[in-house]
């Protein structure tokens, strides 16, 4: 064993990851998480490490500054912010601070792709692994398997979801393809700035073999003569009024399966992915006419006395709501919103502006629900207490034809464990109205 042990901080679902990962390879292991103490019952995987892994030293906060001056280096989980009090002390003592990324592609020896992005990123991720299966890539990262339980499957290449949480520390890019999606408005109660959210997503273009992004996103355009491909930047790869181009190919919108026109976006960027590891346009068209989308996204959940309800929990920033109400009122049909939450110090002035021009009634919930209703001028609005009741008022002003959407705009984090709670607690509270 090393003598200096990599010190891990924080015992989520990564942290444990990377325990698995360096106790794999009987390299020494501390760890750390700021919760150990007044907060021990809050940490999930505490009673796992310590069964599983007993020679892991488990260090209490009041501790690591003296163990992590003795460690080699420090993994930090991407909850844990770039200037929390333990890596401060890190950075102290000069000892190097990486995120499981870097460990990843330390050991990867296939293809990987990274894709980022404010919204879209995980649809798109899972439709290039869509078209690439085939080809035996695995999809991984932010979307919920981490990569370092990825790297052991035998997949002959990766598509990686990244956040700005994991790519603010990667020291280590080098993409074979990277991609952003879009850069809007979010987590800005963890970055400084706008500036600072935008620097930590393009950190996916360092050393990159191609680039894929939106020609209609200054932000997420590489800043160097990268290869690449603009989507809607090019009559070959781009969203039509009537379906998309890929590759000089038209598809209609009856081909495709996404609900959502905002999601052709997402459609194409997968293709010009895709394409660099040999999709071929029969299966990309196929994906495209089977692919319904991911759970907690624009997702169908009944019909109810002729109106339809969906779930787009995962909507939790302003702009993936202003896509999903623009694209779900492009018809006459009458919508009905139910949004609310934790806004993370956002601005939701544009956000009221297209409620007011696309919804015909408001239900609002969570902390920031009187916030959302100061931005709206000409919308009815009501206020729930719960999930349930919002429902229930979303129906009240339903008729036969209308659609009621789940859109919050906000993180769910102050009623709810996290956005898939908040969309299974809305399907529950449709499924209860039919009963």
């Amino acid at each position: 064993m090393n003598i200096s042990p990599t010190m891990v901080v924080g015992l989520g679902d990564t942290g444990v990851s990377v325990i698995r990962h360096l106790r794999l390879k009987d390299r020494a292991v501390a760890v750390c998480d700021s919760r150990l103490g007044k907060r021990t019952r809050e940490i999930p995987h505490l009673l796992k490490v310590r069964r599983d892994y007993p020679d892991v030293s488990v260090i209490p906060p009041r501790q690591f500054a003296r163990a992590v001056a003795r460690s080699k280096r420090v993994v930090a989980s991407p909850g844990i912010a770039i200037d929390d009090t333990l890596l401060k002390f890190a950075t102290i003592e000069r000892v190097p601070i990486v995120g499981d990324i870097d460990l990843f592609m330390e050991e990867v020896d296939v293809p990987v792709v990274g894709i980022t992005g404010t919204n879209g990123k995980s649809t798109t991720a899972m439709l290039v692994g869509a078209m690439l299966q085939d080809r035996e890539f695995k999809v991984c990262g932010n979307i919920g398997l981490p990569v370092l339980d990825a790297l052991d499957s035998g997949a002959k290449g990766f598509v990686v979801e990244l956040s700005s949480f994991q790519l603010e520390r990667l020291q280590n890019a080098r993409f074979d393809v990277a991609a952003i999606t879009n850069i809007a408005e979010d987590h800005l109660d963890r970055h400084k700035s706008l500036d600072e959210y935008v620097s930590s997503k393009r950190r996916v273009y360092d050393n990159c073999k191609f680039a894929v992004f939106n020609g209609l996103d200054n932000n997420t355009r590489p800043e160097s003569a990268t290869a690449s491909i603009a989507i809607n930047g090019s009559s070959d790869w781009c969203v039509e009024p009537d379906g998309v181009v890929v590759n000089g190919s038209h598809i209609s919108a009856e081909q495709i399966a996404l609900q959502g026109r905002h999601n052709y976006f997402n459609l194409v960027m997968a293709a010009a992915i895709a394409s660099r590891f040999g999709a071929t346009d029969e299966v990309i068209r196929e994906v495209a006419s089977t692919f319904t989308g991911l759970q907690h996204r624009t997702q169908f959940v009944a019909q109810v006395n002729g109106a339809d309800y969906f779930n787009d929990s995962k909507a939790t920033n302003v702009a993936a709501s202003i896509a999903s109400i623009s694209s779900m009122s492009a018809d006459s049909s009458k919508l009905i919103l139910i949004a609310g939450g934790d806004g993370k110090s956002v601005d939701f002035q544009q956000l009221g502006a297209t409620i007011d021009k696309c919804v015909s009634h408001l239900v609002l919930i969570g902390q920031d629900a009187e916030a959302i209703a100061n931005c709206t001028k000409l919308v009815s609005c009501s206020f729930a207490s719960s999930m349930d009741e919002a429902v229930r008022i979303a129906q009240d002003h339903a008729s036969a034809g209308d659609r009621v959407l789940l859109s919050p705009a906000c993180a769910s984090f102050d009623m709810f464990r996290n956005f898939e709670h908040r969309g299974d607690a809305f399907a529950k509270a449709v499924v209860e109205l039919q009963s």
